[in-house]
């Protein structure tokens, strides 16, 4: 019985076409435009080190009496500012070596870079955004910035690492892909009758699960082999690599069909899993490279998507990574709870009717 409904499932799930074409082509389409947007961000990523940055000032500025605490923040973080002349900015930067160039104006600022001093560019873009916004606010002289050069962060194109990302993040939001299996099941109030089936509430949700998963990878593996041939995506270690993206597809399903037994919806379930899915990816490296993002590294390693872009970016880039043990451990144990909570809920929910 528990055979004929897994098979049943998977003709319904793959009758559900625009859901398993959205996954093959959803991420192809977003790595190709994020790939292109940040390639040039990408490529001049190295660490700064310290670098010497002028800046000048018009005599009206309102920013005068910031430019002392400026100065500070910046030579605690390697750059270390002096004032040149109004008006000489790329001639500055010419004749003096300089790393970036800072022109104030009444109320607002210019950064100058050049190309040979990206990241130079990109560390005095970061500090004066965040200085300019905590002086509007009123708490400059608090401030606290630091600007991190992890040693362990890999040498990656834009188009590995979106080509890879969005494969985990559409992963992630597995349950969108059984949409059509849950709404087939609504509609012709299957749930009543396998209540009666003599199944229990754990065949019941393999019978879900297995179909779901299944059809996930399948989606997936075909967006992840277009990548590779129509964007050149390097995977690194092949074998694990697949067992990582297998292992969060898994956890994501588990995930999903847990909240669709909470609340009895799909709707509900699918609104409430893109929030978080969106949320762990904000913080993990899904639309923020986690390589240049300022966030704390204790609330990034909280995210399982986190462990997940983690490993699958550096074995591409190193062949080797030091989260693969946790990529595949932390959605095992996520598929393990979220497994345990659905059946339990089913269950639950199937004596009292």
């Amino acid at each position: 019985m528990i055979g004929y409904l897994i098979k049943n499932n998977f003709k319904i799930m793959f009758r559900s076409g625009v859901n398993l074409l959205i996954y093959i082509i959803g991420p192809v389409i977003i790595s190709a435009v994020l790939a292109s947007a940040f390639s040039a961000l990408f490529e001049s990523y190295e660490a700064a080190g310290d670098f010497k940055a002028g800046y000048s000032i018009e005599e009206d500025s309102e920013l005068i009496p910031y430019v002392d605490i400026l100065k500070e923040i910046g030579e605690e973080n390697g750059v270390y500012f002096t004032e040149y002349e109004p008006g000489t900015a790329e001639e500055s930067i010419r004749d003096h070596d300089l790393g970036g160039f800072v022109e104030f104006g009444r109320d607002s600022y210019t950064v100058y870079k050049t190309d040979d001093a990206k990241t130079e560019g990109t560390v005095l873009n970061y500090i004066m955004s965040t200085f300019f916004t905590a002086m509007i606010s009123g708490n400059a002289d608090e401030i606290d910035i630091h600007v991190e050069h992890p040693d362990h962060a890999p040498a990656i194109d834009s188009t590995d690492y979106y080509g890879i990302i969005y494969i985990v993040y559409f992963g992630w939001l597995a349950i969108v892909c059984a949409a059509g299996l849950l709404s087939n099941e609504l509609k012709h109030r299957i749930p009543e009758r396998l209540n009666i089936s003599g199944l229990s509430s754990f065949q019941i949700y393999l019978s879900r699960l297995v179909p779901l998963v299944s059809a996930v990878a399948l989606s997936l593996g075909i967006a992840a082999v277009f990548n590779s041939l129509l964007l050149g995506v390097h995977w690194g270690n092949i074998l694990l690599s697949s067992l990582i993206v297998l292992a969060l597809i898994i956890a994501a399903s588990a995930f999903g069909l847990m909240l669709y037994e909470f609340t009895g919806s799909m709707v509900a379930a699918i609104f409430i899993a893109f929030a978080l899915i969106w949320a762990m990816g904000f913080i993990g490296g899904t639309f923020e490279s986690y390589i240049m993002s300022s966030l704390p590294e204790s609330l990034k390693n909280l995210m399982p998507l986190y462990h997940s872009n983690r490993a699958l970016v550096e074995l591409s880039s190193m062949g080797k990574s030091d989260y693969v043990v946790s990529a595949l451990a932390y959605p095992g144990v996520i598929a393990a709870v979220c497994s345990v909570f659905a059946v339990g809920t089913a269950e639950i929910k199937r004596r009292v009717r």
